[in-house]
């Protein structure tokens, strides 16, 4: 508190509380002459005397009185302004902002933070789903600490802390004609109903061009920008294909009754996945852990990613 209080009046509350400079000294580490001039700056700025000197030591006059509440008081709001300042940082370092697209918020975050949360139960989390653009943006703009998204290029003003690959797989359920292939062509697609996500997911994308690439045309009798949907209608339309990636279902895939088989085109697996921040704010103390706790989990699961043939 001291660094909020003048130094005179702060030295001048310690003395009238010590009784006498010399035992004034002790507690401030100063010298008597150094007090003897904050205590004489004081009596000059307020016009009188601030003690009465006398042979057992200084006892406060009516205007030394009246200073040392003001002192006193001016401490006590100091103490509660630090404290609310603390308060606010102690919250400020449990908040975690992270930004992800659909399919990292339908099983993997989930899944990931439930475990980060029991290391870390102070932790206050919130999860925004937007765009891979959108996960970005929020990093520049400092909405967010940490975005996890795909990416088909360099981004300005973000840093890719890991980069994994993340290609396009065709996600159907176990007893479909085409879950026992090692990977399937665009071409097998033609007599299945394909389900997609809208036009500017990364997915839809790469999807798009390799059909027009290869002269395919498939059949979409429904389309969502709701991955969850998608994966629902997978379950229960008969040979159904929805596009998606490893990532987004590997811890349900089993317990669904789903697999997801690679395609043969090299198009459909230049996508990435990125664990990205901010290029000019540095993260906290828990964006850091759960930075690491993410990539550790991502690179856990990247290894059990069904490879094409």
């Amino acid at each position: 508190m001291r660094n909020l209080l003048d130094s005179s009046l702060y030295y001048f509350s310690v003395v009238a509380q010590s009784g006498s400079l010399t035992a004034a000294t002790d507690k401030l580490g100063a010298t008597v002459s150094a007090l003897s001039r904050h205590i004489a700056k004081l009596e000059g700025d307020v016009g009188a005397p601030l003690f009465e000197r006398h042979a057992r030591g200084m006892v406060l006059s009516d205007a030394g009185r009246m200073l040392l509440r003001y002192a006193q008081s001016s401490l006590a709001d100091g103490q509660a302004v630090m404290s609310a300042i603390q308060g606010d940082l102690t919250r400020r370092e449990r908040n975690l902002r992270i930004a992800c697209t659909e399919g990292f918020a339908l099983d993997f975050l989930p899944n990931s933070l439930a475990a980060f949360y029991a290391q870390h139960p102070d932790a206050v989390i919130a999860i925004e789903v937007t765009s891979s653009d959108g996960a970005s943006r929020m990093l520049v703009d400092g909405d967010a600490a940490i975005a996890l998204s795909f990416s088909l290029k360099p981004e300005p003003d973000v840093v890719a802390r890991l980069t994994l690959p993340a290609p396009v797989m065709a996600l159907m359920s176990r007893d479909h004609p085409l879950a026992a292939r090692p990977s399937i062509a665009l071409a097998d697609l033609h007599p299945h109903p394909v389900l997609l996500q809208d036009t500017g997911t990364t997915i839809r994308q790469l999807f798009d061009i390799a059909c027009n690439v290869e002269g395919i045309d498939v059949v979409t009798p429904i389309t969502s920008r709701y991955v969850a949907s998608l994966y629902r209608f997978t379950q229960v339309i008969p040979g159904a294909i929805m596009l998606s990636g490893f990532m987004s279902v590997a811890n349900r895939l089993e317990a669904d009754g789903l697999v997801a088989v690679p395609f043969a085109s090299s198009l459909l697996q230049q996508r990435r996945l990125q664990v990205k921040t901010s290029a000019t704010r540095p993260l906290t103390g828990l964006a850091t852990l759960c930075l690491d706790h993410l990539i550790a989990d991502l690179q856990r699961t990247q290894a059990r990613h069904p490879q094409p043939a």
